[in-house]
């Protein structure tokens, strides 16, 4: 079944064979490169990315990407989408330079419109390291994204490609939910990254066969 890539308005037939994955992270073009890998996962799964958007309906570029605004623009979504039973939203932001309570406060919005939330300690690139390494050296003193930005860099000899990464996600997956060791925290501990939480979910409506598939695809790039 031919899809294409949607803005807010979109027509849903009463019955069809995918779940839709409505992804709103930070204003990061790493995240939406990455997760866009994704469409070609599966024929079971949709993924589409929430982008800032004008009165018309147009994507408009946006430097806001505090979780109030990331929240926002997925209520926007909503609100203009005929999302069904079975469809899912997920939330992906970073501990970073937020503070704790305005990730608690998001938690407890997300619970309440029945939202999934995925955050990562400090910043996203703890989830992408896990793709390569079991575990990520520490920093000393540096324990903000930046650190882990440039220690991805380093994983690869010609540095981060999502097209490289998407398909170790699924390792990943594992790794990851290894060092959450306190899975009931809201908000991870240091190095703890809740995307993996996104990932079992994707690949929980993929056939074995497509697995393998977009496995093999993403060798071939390397």
């Amino acid at each position: 079944m031919e899809r294409k890539k949607r803005g807010y308005k979109r027509l849903v037939e009463k019955k069809r064979d995918y779940r839709l994955f409505a992804i709103a992270c930070e204003g990061s073009v790493r995240e939406r490169d990455y997760f866009e890998c994704f469409e070609v996962l599966s024929s079971r799964i949709s993924v589409d990315l929430i982008a800032d958007v004008d009165e018309d309906g147009n994507v408009v570029v946006s430097h806001n990407s505090s979780p109030d605004h990331v929240l926002q623009r997925a209520q926007v979504y909503a609100n203009n989408t005929d999302l069904i039973d079975g469809d899912q939203m997920w939330i992906v932001v970073d501990v970073d330079r937020w503070p704790e309570e305005q990730l608690s406060i998001l938690a407890q919005e997300c619970y309440s419109r029945g939202w999934n939330l995925a955050i990562s300690n400090p910043c996203f690139e703890v989830w992408l390291c896990y793709h390569m390494e079991e575990d990520i050296p520490d920093g000393g003193e540096i324990k903000d994204s930046g650190y882990f930005k440039n220690h991805l860099s380093l994983l690869t000899i010609e540095g981060y490609s999502p097209e490289v990464y998407s398909p170790l996600a699924f390792n990943a997956i594992e790794v990851a939910k290894a060092k959450d060791t306190n899975p009931g925290m809201r908000i991870p501990l240091y190095k703890v990254t809740h995307v993996y939480r996104l990932m079992e979910q994707m690949k929980n409506f993929s056939s074995k066969s497509e697995l393998e598939l977009f496995i093999r695809k993403g060798r071939s790039v390397k």
